[in-house]
Protein backbone atom coordinates (compact mmCIF):
# COMPACT_ATOMS: atom_id res chain seq x y z
CA UNK A 1 0.00 0.00 0.00
CA UNK A 2 1.54 3.61 -1.08
CA UNK A 3 1.88 6.37 1.89
CA UNK A 4 -0.68 8.48 0.32
CA UNK A 5 -3.21 5.45 0.38
CA UNK A 6 -2.26 4.64 3.85
CA UNK A 7 -2.63 8.43 4.95
CA UNK A 8 -6.50 9.16 3.39
CA UNK A 9 -7.23 6.02 4.53
CA UNK A 10 -10.34 6.17 6.46
CA UNK A 11 -11.22 9.93 5.02
CA UNK A 12 -14.19 10.74 3.31
CA UNK A 13 -15.72 14.01 2.33
CA UNK A 14 -19.06 15.43 4.18
CA UNK A 15 -21.90 16.06 2.04
CA UNK A 16 -23.28 19.64 2.07
CA UNK A 17 -26.50 18.36 1.93
CA UNK A 18 -26.73 15.47 5.27
CA UNK A 19 -29.89 13.63 5.11
CA UNK A 20 -31.89 13.26 8.16
CA UNK A 21 -34.61 10.70 8.89
CA UNK A 22 -38.28 11.37 10.54
CA UNK A 23 -37.52 11.03 13.95
CA UNK A 24 -33.72 12.05 14.15
CA UNK A 25 -33.09 14.17 17.13
CA UNK A 26 -30.11 16.62 16.38
CA UNK A 27 -28.65 19.89 18.23
CA UNK A 28 -28.34 22.94 16.15
CA UNK A 29 -28.12 26.28 15.68
CA UNK A 30 -31.00 28.46 15.19
CA UNK A 31 -29.94 30.85 12.84
CA UNK A 32 -33.43 33.60 12.05
CA UNK A 33 -36.69 33.29 13.20
CA UNK A 34 -40.31 34.44 11.33
CA UNK A 35 -40.69 36.51 14.52
CA UNK A 36 -43.56 33.98 15.89
CA UNK A 37 -43.01 30.75 16.84
CA UNK A 38 -41.05 28.98 13.74
CA UNK A 39 -37.27 29.66 13.39
CA UNK A 40 -35.00 28.37 10.54
CA UNK A 41 -31.74 26.08 10.81
CA UNK A 42 -29.26 25.51 8.28
CA UNK A 43 -27.01 22.31 7.84
CA UNK A 44 -24.73 23.12 5.08
CA UNK A 45 -27.33 23.68 2.24
CA UNK A 46 -29.70 21.77 4.46
CA UNK A 47 -32.79 23.66 5.43
CA UNK A 48 -35.12 23.08 8.92
CA UNK A 49 -38.05 25.10 9.51
CA UNK A 50 -37.92 24.16 13.30
CA UNK A 51 -42.10 24.61 15.10
CA UNK A 52 -41.50 26.48 18.37
CA UNK A 53 -38.22 27.83 17.98
CA UNK A 54 -39.08 31.54 18.86
CA UNK A 55 -36.84 34.41 18.54
CA UNK A 56 -35.53 33.71 21.78
CA UNK A 57 -34.15 30.65 20.53
CA UNK A 58 -31.97 32.65 17.76
CA UNK A 59 -28.09 32.29 18.31
CA UNK A 60 -29.05 29.15 20.60
CA UNK A 61 -27.85 25.78 20.17
CA UNK A 62 -30.99 23.78 20.41
CA UNK A 63 -32.50 20.04 20.33
CA UNK A 64 -34.71 19.83 17.34
CA UNK A 65 -37.01 16.62 16.37
CA UNK A 66 -37.39 16.06 12.52
CA UNK A 67 -40.89 15.54 11.85
CA UNK A 68 -40.61 15.71 7.73
CA UNK A 69 -37.70 15.52 5.61
CA UNK A 70 -37.44 15.46 1.16
CA UNK A 71 -33.70 14.45 0.58
CA UNK A 72 -34.70 15.66 -2.70
CA UNK A 73 -34.71 19.15 -1.70
CA UNK A 74 -32.60 19.00 1.68
CA UNK A 75 -35.39 21.02 3.22
CA UNK A 76 -37.72 19.42 6.12
CA UNK A 77 -39.27 20.31 9.24
CA UNK A 78 -38.81 19.73 12.73
CA UNK A 79 -40.23 20.34 16.26
CA UNK A 80 -38.15 22.39 18.97
CA UNK A 81 -37.58 20.02 22.26
CA UNK A 82 -34.55 22.17 24.47
CA UNK A 83 -32.44 24.86 24.34
CA UNK A 84 -29.19 22.73 24.96
CA UNK A 85 -26.60 25.76 24.95
CA UNK A 86 -25.23 28.98 23.92
CA UNK A 87 -23.55 30.58 21.09
CA UNK A 88 -19.94 31.65 21.77
CA UNK A 89 -20.21 34.72 20.06
CA UNK A 90 -22.97 36.09 21.77
CA UNK A 91 -21.98 38.38 24.53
Amino acid sequence: MSFLKKYLKGWRFRETSPSLEVGDVVDVFVAESNGATEGHVYIGDTHLIVEGAGPETVEKQVRVRVTEFDGTTATGRGEFLEVVGESSYTS
